[in-house]
């Protein structure tokens, strides 16, 4: 029972989209039932629903901001709506419908309305066909989305979300990428022709997604903990998180130091017409060193040690700097690459 048990709770934290979809539901359910009661209701009651969804699809935080973000931009779209089938009217249905769009499409921009911006278009077409450009329809799409996202808002506070699982999908995502990518790149250190850095990014601009993905699953998490007594027993598995998260970061931007010593050609001071590069010599033992940080990156992604790997890529670094005696043109590049990848196995302590 208790493995049973375990194995339910394992299923329930890792899938949060369930518990998303359970508090849409009662809080849409909710507001279908309530809003009967609000007077005047009779004729668009289901905008209180879709408020209760909109309230419900984001953290505590995130539910009151987005909730005022799109009530606010289905009121400016009501508004513009019903300003221009005011002063060009029916007559020229298609001349008022693109009138609307064009206005209510630039103002869904503001700042002030952020992600939630893109209503105002929506509100804007909704008030001229279903409302007929009448200012009353206006009031009541507005406040009944508001009524129902207060709703959500509600259900939220009691049982407020904590989306750890999609960060931690996130942070596992970009540990992934940045060692295949690292790997790769260690491979190709060791080919007789390697790619021009844009072919490098054109070709490997996962990385750069994946880290964007995790920054803001990571945020989303912090931003969860406002009012959230449930965040609390989770803070310690927040603070790792967010540390490996960091940690990657750092990694990320190391690596990208790395390829573009690499892959760049790099001028040799007080020689302009003279480029420096990377001998067969040097190439390999850097090489080594970037699959030993790759496998360091998966171990603490399987939860295993990293510190054999790690120190399997110090020595590599460390002969490297000891047996070679650099040609001036290198030695620069050498001492930037090693410099780099250090920094980078300094990250995991």
């Amino acid at each position: 029972m208790h493995a049973v048990r375990r194995r339910l709770l394992d299923h329930w934290t890792s899938h949060p989209r369930i518990a998303l979809a359970l508090r849409a539901a009662v809080a849409s359910a909710i507001a279908w039932i309530l809003v009967r009661f609000v007077p005047g209701s009779q004729d668009y009651p289901y905008y209180a629903p879709f408020g209760a969804i909109i309230a419900t699809t984001s953290t505590l935080a995130g539910s009151v901001r987005e909730s005022l973000q799109s009530v606010g931009a289905i009121v400016v779209g009501g508004v513009i709506a019903w300003a221009v089938d005011l002063v060009v009217g029916d007559d020229i249905a298609a001349l008022t419908i693109g009138l609307v769009v064009a206005i209510s499409v630039s103002v869904a921009g503001w700042r002030v309305l952020g992600a939630m911006g893109g209503w105002a278009p929506t509100a804007a077409v909704f008030t001229l066909i279903i409302g007929h450009g009448e200012a009353g329809f206006i009031g009541a799409y507005g406040g009944l989305t508001l009524f129902g996202a207060l709703i959500g808002i509600l259900v939220n506070m009691l049982a407020p979300p904590l989306p750890l699982a999609p960060a931690r999908i996130a942070v596992s995502r970009t540990r992934s990428v940045l060692a295949a990518q690292l790997r790769e790149l260690a491979e190709l250190m060791v080919q007789y022709e390697l790619p021009t850095l844009e072919q490098w990014h054109r070709e490997h601009g996962e990385l750069g997604r994946a880290r964007a993905d995790m920054q803001r699953a990571v945020s989303r998490v912090h931003e969860s903990l406002t009012a959230n007594a449930r965040a609390r027993r989770h803070r310690q598995a927040l603070d790792v998180l967010t540390q490996q998260a960091e940690s990657l970061d750092r990694v990320s931007l190391l690596v990208s130091d790395v390829s573009d010593l690499v892959l760049r050609p790099h001028g040799v001071p007080g020689y302009p017409s003279m480029q420096a590069a990377l001998t067969d010599e040097v190439r390999e033992p850097i090489a080594r060193a970037m699959a030993r940080v790759s496998d360091a990156l998966e171990a603490k992604g399987h939860g295993a040690d990293p510190d054999p790997e790690l120190a399997a890529a110090d020595a590599e670094l460390n002969r490297l700097l000891e047996a070679q005696s650099f040609r001036t043109h290198e030695q620069m590049l050498v001492h930037s690459v090693v410099l780099a990848l250090r920094r980078a196995l300094d990250t995991f302590e």
